[in-house]
């Protein structure tokens, strides 16, 4: 466990010395993640799934902060959308102004959060994000999460209508009437979004209690709670669920998720600090835990000479 640490802790000093090109980096590539799936998914316009446009809206996004890079994948989400239908277009512009609300008003920073739950969905890990957020996000980090879900379902709906949007022969309405039917029918999205945003509530609540391994304890209660919500969404949304697949969705988003929490700050439950003191009204005392902070020995490297050392002995000798 110490080797882990320590290998912990010689990465995070790495990442810190570099991070003026690192963070850049894992930018441009995930943007260049985001916009290769969106166009294998929603690849309504050529002209925008042309390697030179996509590389450069991936070198473009690694200089802006995250709400830029969140700007830019809704754009580059609406310039697809709009090559199918108009109607989608104005569904879709409709939740990014109610996420772009919601980012200003109650939780600056989050809204590439959105971006991040509609990638994992389309990769197949969807409990992924609940997870980690509820653990290093805040109280309202389940609205990114809602809203992230929203869209992947409307992106799927529209997906799957692609050949009653593109008839000519229907009316504005009927593609309105289509979509929003297809999304108040789907009881798989209500499920999902049930289940993720509950969890990301209980993460976080569990995450913040003051027990031991708190982080560990939160983690593997989400991965539980997404399978009995599932499970008990089943019976009630009469939805077709894989259990199986929900299943291994839940021990492995777990398992990664307690890996990514293992890189946050390690708390040293082996040795509680008790301090007491007290004010004009009240006298506290207070159970506190040391962080683990370890820095690696300095290795002392001794020089051995074998010419001199010989030589002095044959003087000695003589």
């Amino acid at each position: 466990m110490e080797q882990l640490l320590y290998a912990r802790q010689r990465v995070k000093s790495w990442f810190v010395a570099h991070e003026m090109y690192l963070m850049p980096a894992i930018k441009f590539l995930l943007m260049l993640l985001v916009l290769l799936v969106m166009n294998w998914h929603l690849g309504y316009r050529y002209m925008m799934m042309r390697w030179v446009l996509v590389i450069l809206a991936s070198l473009v996004s690694c200089l802006l902060p995250w709400s830029g890079m969140t700007a830019v994948a809704a754009l580059y989400l609406l310039g697809h959308v709009s090559a199918l239908s108009w109607e989608g277009a104005v569904i879709l512009g409709a939740m990014m102004f109610i996420a772009m609300m919601l980012h200003y008003l109650f939780l600056p920073g989050g809204s590439f959060l959105i971006v991040l739950m509609c990638l994992t969905c389309y990769l197949k890990v969807p409990f992924l994000v609940p997870l980690v957020v509820g653990i290093f996000g805040s109280a309202l980090s389940f609205l990114p999460v809602g809203i992230g879900i929203m869209m992947y379902y409307t992106m799927l709906s529209l997906e799957q209508n692609a050949a009653y949007l593109l008839d000519a022969g229907n009316s504005i309405a009927d593609c309105f009437l289509q979509i929003l039917s297809g999304l108040r029918g789907d009881s798989k999205m209500i499920l999902m979004l049930l289940a993720l945003c509950l969890t990301t509530l209980a993460v976080y609540g569990l995450s913040h209690l003051a027990v031991d391994y708190a982080r560990l304890i939160a983690v593997g209660t989400g991965g539980i709670l997404i399978l009995l919500l599932h499970i008990l969404g089943g019976f009630l949304f009469n939805a077709s669920v894989s259990y199986m697949s929900v299943l291994g969705g839940c021990v492995l988003c777990s398992a990664l998720a307690a890996v990514i929490s293992f890189w946050g700050d390690i708390v040293d439950f082996s040795r509680p600090e008790y301090l007491q003191y007290e004010d004009d009204e009240y006298i506290y005392y207070v159970k506190a835990f040391p962080k683990v902070g370890l820095t690696e020995p300095e290795r002392k490297v001794k020089e051995i000479n074998s010419h001199r050392e010989t030589r002095s002995s044959r003087r000695d000798a003589d």
